[in-house]
């Protein structure tokens, strides 16, 4: 036999016997529980196969849900123009439909400073120093001349222009090269090349103030690293020149005059941002807002689509064929069939939790036909959408209902179920803040210029502005744009409020929670701005419970032990009402087939006992081999000794025959 390798060969030579065919013909018998062996493995390797092709169309099913827990696609919303040159629009989720008039003024422009100098070669030396940008606005100081205030929500840039950077180019990249919010670039007008600067924000409170700390000792001089200075204020240096001017944006929506410094305006109708591109003065346009149900219809014919693919496999691999009288690969295999019938439970269940009269599929329009397949009646499911839009999203993805406004809902867990939880607030988050013990000093010098202060655990040291500021407001916005310029808190998005009281500065963090502090650590302004002894204050976490069970504060987040998170924004302490919450149809088969699907999962259960049953096989089958090499062997033994017997039997025979013939012969 070619698959056994054996010392022993069958001849046959001497009685014509057949050895080899009887061996072969006896090995064909003993090989019979190898050949069963063989079928059962090659249908175990096919039910692994079957249960693989369920897994994909599970996985299908599964992935089609990502678009159903979406919250923000039932309600989405889409925003057209009756002119699109004029401007362009986009809504976010939630939007409030509606027909708008817009008409566009003036469109926001920024402002463009040129160097009042010219230079020959972009090589040639400008200077070395530092350059410091604040950004703000001009204003007339009421006695003819001009002041500029800073834009207390724009940090102050420091930029350092070194020896590797003075030429006329070198500034250019250095200042590019810190994306400080000006863009600079050098234009040859004819009379030689002048370094121009941009702001890359529109609008007047955008203005662009450049202070020079010139390495020459002189920031004011038309020489070195000054010719940079640009101070828009009476009494400030400018040596340098406005190319453009600041412009705002200037609209009219449903005939309201409105100023903002950006041509995109985000703030004037709650969920969408307008992109002003052209005036249209006397010339109105429509802009339209409207519910935009499109994505979510989507992805629920897509859902459907993926559920019927799955049944359709669950009965051709579970199912009988009459017709060609065969099985299915997997028929009488219980792990498919449960996961199947737990999916249509959980598809046919009652949302609980479910807020706005939705609370099964069939009421939305999607329901089960005769064969156990989805169907989608699209009028019905339009007119849901269409009337309530967070009643579908409570059904098929997670639905949050708080009776307060000024709670919201943050996140959940799996551990979440759906349910009313009464919420009770005890204390309120808070920021941490340090107040002044007196009036803040308005002159910063060289003797206190220096401000050494830790915000939430993060020190930074800043240095003011040398200047007689006009108000304490001014100087609060100093310490502002200088604290939120600097790289140790901006790094770590840490940021913070500089306001005033009757001359007092308060310096707030914008963090909220025990984490949020404010503490100083010396420098020559300590004392001048905030007094010797000033009161610090630490931020506290918001503390309450949430189903009348102890929840967990971190700043204005209250989690309870279930998962259910919540953003206390604000209001009184005490009872603060219900959130209903529900873990809807999508959000509940996620779950399940995640756990079906996933390593210690029914399917991969069922896979690897299959896969340790082929590797049972297999090891049988070794076993049997070396069982049927030997009997082989043996049969081969057996046989060629038989065949010896028979041939010396025959030679005997032989032998005795010849004897007797001669002595029959030798009588006669």
């Amino acid at each position: 036999v070619s698959h056994m390798a054996s010392p022993i060969q069958a001849t046959g030579l001497g009685s014509n016997l057949d050895v080899q065919g009887l061996v072969s013909k006896l090995m064909e018998v003993e090989k019979a529980p190898l050949t069963k062996l063989t079928q059962n493995q090659a249908a175990v390797t096919l039910k692994i196969s079957a249960y693989a092709t369920f897994k994909g169309s599970a996985s299908s099913l599964q992935a089609s849900l990502a678009g159903l827990q979406q919250v923000a696609a039932y309600s989405a919303a889409k925003a057209t123009l009756g002119d699109t040159a004029v401007a362009s629009a986009s809504a976010q989720s939630g939007a409030d439909p509606g027909v708008h008039s817009l008409e566009v003024t003036s469109l926001a422009v920024a402002q463009r400073l040129k160097t009042g100098t010219t230079f020959t070669k972009t090589t040639d030396t400008v200077g070395t120093g530092t350059l410091t940008l604040d950004f703000g606005t001009v204003g007339d100081d009421g006695m003819g001349g001009t002041t500029f205030t800073v834009n207390p929500e724009r940090a102050t840039q420091n930029i350092t222009i070194d020896t590797a950077h003075s030429s006329l180019a070198g500034v250019r990249d250095a200042i590019n090269a810190a994306k400080a919010g000006v863009s600079a670039s050098i234009v040859n007008d004819g009379s030689g090349n002048r370094l121009v600067l941009s702001s890359n924000s529109t609008g007047t409170s955008n203005s662009i103030r450049l202070r020079v700390t010139d390495n020459d000792g002189d920031g004011a001089d038309a020489a070195g690293l000054s010719k940079l200075a640009y101070d828009p204020a009476t009494g400030g240096a400018a040596n340098m020149l406005q190319a453009v001017a600041p412009v705002d944006a200037q609209f009219k929506l449903d005939g309201l005059e409105i100023v903002k410094a950006s041509n995109t305006v985000t703030d004037v109708l709650e969920g969408t941002t307008i992109n002003l591109l052209k005036t249209n003065v006397n010339a109105p346009t429509t802009l339209t807002i409207a519910s935009d149900t499109s994505g979510i219809k989507t992805s629920i014919d897509a859902f459907v689509k993926a559920y019927n693919e799955m049944i359709d496999g669950v009965k051709k691999l579970t199912g009988y064929d009459a017709a060609s009288k065969t099985a299915g690969t997997l028929q009488g295999e219980p792990a498919i069939r449960s996961l199947a019938g737990q999916i249509r439970a959980t598809m046919s269940s009652i949302v609980t939790g479910a807020t706005g009269g939705f609370n099964s599929l069939a009421q939305v329009g999607v329901t089960f036909d005769a064969e156990g397949k989805l169907s989608v009646k699209a009028s019905k499911l339009d007119t849901a959408l269409k009337d309530n839009p967070s009643a579908v999203q409570a059904l098929f993805a997670t639905g949050a209902k708080i009776d307060d406004s000024l709670i919201k809902f943050s996140s959940s867990t799996s551990s979440t179920f759906g349910g009313t939880y009464a919420m009770n607030i005890s204390a309120l988050a808070t920021q941490g803040y340090a107040v002044g013990s007196g009036t803040a000093a308005l002159t910063i010098d060289g003797t206190n210029d220096i401000l050494n202060v830790k915000v939430n655990g993060v020190s930074t040291s800043v240095t003011l502005a040398h200047a007689t500021y006009n108000d304490a407001s001014a100087l609060a916005a100093e310490v502002q744009t200088r604290l939120n310029g600097a790289s140790a808190l901006s790094s770590k998005s840490i940021k913070v409020s500089v306001t005033q009281n009757a001359g007092v500065l308060t310096l707030t963090s914008n963090n909220y929670g025990s984490g949020s502090t404010i503490l100083f650590e010396g420098g020559s302004a300590k004392d001048s701005l905030f007094g010797m002894s000033p009161t610090l204050t630490d931020g506290v976490d918001v503390a309450g419970s949430i189903g009348g069970n102890i929840a967990t504060g971190s700043g204005q987040t209250l989690k309870a032990s279930n998962g259910l998170a919540v953003s206390v924004l604000g209001g009184a302490t005490g009872d603060r009402g219900n959130i209903i919450f529900s873990r809807g149809i999508a959000v509940q088969l996620d779950n399940l087939l995640s756990k079906a699907l996933g390593d210690k999962g029914s399917i991969a259960s069922s896979t690897h006992a299959l896969e340790a049953q082929t590797k049972d096989l297999d090891a049988q089958k070794v076993r049997i081999n070396a069982s049927l090499a030997e009997k082989e062997e043996r049969y081969l033994k057996q046989f060629n000794s038989l065949d010896s017997l028979i041939s010396n039997q025959q030679s005997t025979l032989a032998y005795l025959s010849q004897q007797l013939t001669a002595l029959n012969n030798s009588n006669k």
